[in-house]
């Protein structure tokens, strides 16, 4: 599977084009930047063609009275063309022209403005009518749109916004959509354990563990530690829930990221799960390393894995990934921790398993260990 970041960009393009994320697959393959970058010129690109227009639409605006400005927005330009000419006016003006504008068509008319040209007006705009439009929003689930605001509200109004969405998973949908990891690294600040811990239950509880990841990993050092320590000291309901969301949606690459950063106690208490121990979620880590060149990442967690799950993985390697196995064992180095994890998980394995995991085998540290044990 694509990770988290590259399917945000997906669906923030198809967003843009007006399609769906499915006719865009055959562009899975590029990395979240690139994405970004071809997602941000096509939208300059259509500004830029029509811009002349809205900019005559905006001086027109700024000329008539706001009553007769607002009534025309309304009923004559509708929020597309609104949304477009509202990054051209004057911020004071557009603020003003806001007041005699419904929260209705101003919810309409966000889903058509460009948070970075408007940022002026955003930084202006009231806090309580942007927690109204905030609500509107949500209930018509427009997180891509929200995301977008995100990038550029003010602290203020990052923070009631914040409060007035009162599902945790409705947080974690509106933050897969976010860019600007400085605005992330506020939420999280802002939030208490308490609330912090919910979401950790909502992504559990309803699937959305591929958008805490992605939220994670934009995030700065500090917040994302202590919220990963946070996710590791869960019950065993919820790190089942993380293992198998990994294994199904291809999470590795990120959980290595971040393993490095947190204690290996956390790390060898998620390997310590039941879950951990199944045949089909060891062959997806295994994939995984293979497929996404996680060697080095994955070796400096073989200590905190602990010897079972270390025998564990050799012995399904053994059985289903045996080229794994041989790959491994070129890869040693002889005074290295991981060889010493692997030493004593071998001792772990039983006759038959050793001798499959032999012939697996190059002929490296891993293969005289094999050979080694009597």
């Amino acid at each position: 599977m694509r990770n988290p970041a590259t399917r945000a960009e997906l669906v923030k393009l198809a967003r843009i084009l007006e399609t769906d994320v499915e006719s865009l697959e055959h562009l899975s393959y590029l990395e979240a930047e690139r994405l970004r970058t071809l997602r941000e010129g096509i939208t300059e690109a259509l500004f830029e063609k029509f811009r002349a227009t809205f900019s005559g639409f905006a001086r027109l605006s700024s000329m008539l009275p706001l009553g007769i400005s607002a009534r025309i927005s309304e009923r004559v330009l509708g929020p597309t063309l609104s949304g477009r000419i509202a990054g051209e006016m004057p911020p004071k003006k557009a603020i003003e022209l806001s007041e005699r504008l419904s929260d209705t068509f101003l919810a309409d008319t966000c889903l058509h403005i460009d948070p970075v040209r408007a940022k002026p007006i955003i930084a202006g705009f009231p806090v309580d009518r942007a927690v109204a439009i905030t609500r509107l929003l949500l209930e018509r689930g427009e997180m891509i749109t929200m995301g977008r605001f995100v990038d550029v509200l003010p602290r203020d109004t990052l923070f009631a916004a914040t409060d007035a969405i009162t599902r945790e998973a409705d947080l974690l949908a509106i933050s897969f959509f976010v860019e600007n990891s400085d605005q992330l690294d506020q939420v999280i600040d802002y939030l208490d354990v308490e609330r912090r811990e919910t979401i950790i239950h909502a992504a559990a509880r309803e699937d959305l563990w591929p958008e805490v990841i992605a939220t994670l990993l934009r995030i700065g050092k500090v917040p994302r530690m202590a919220m990963s320590e946070l996710a590791m000291a869960q019950d065993a309901a919820i790190l089942d829930s993380l293992i198998r969301a990994a294994a199904a949606e291809d999470l590795w690459p990120a959980l290595l990221t971040m393993a490095d950063e947190i204690p290996e106690s956390a790390i060898g208490r998620l390997a310590e799960q039941p879950a951990f121990g199944e045949a089909n979620v060891i062959r997806s880590v295994i994939d995984s390393i293979v497929a996404n060149d996680l060697w080095a990442r994955f070796r400096g967690q073989l200590t905190a894995m602990g010897t079972d799950r270390v025998a564990r993985l050799i012995e399904v390697a053994a059985a289903e990934r045996a080229p794994f196995l041989w790959e491994l064992d070129k890869r040693l180095a002889g005074d290295d921790a991981d060889v010493e994890a692997l030493r004593r998980a071998v001792r772990e394995l039983d006759t038959d398993t050793r001798k499959r995991a032999s012939a697996a085998c190059d002929n490296g540290h891993l293969a005289s260990a094999l050979a080694g044990v009597g």
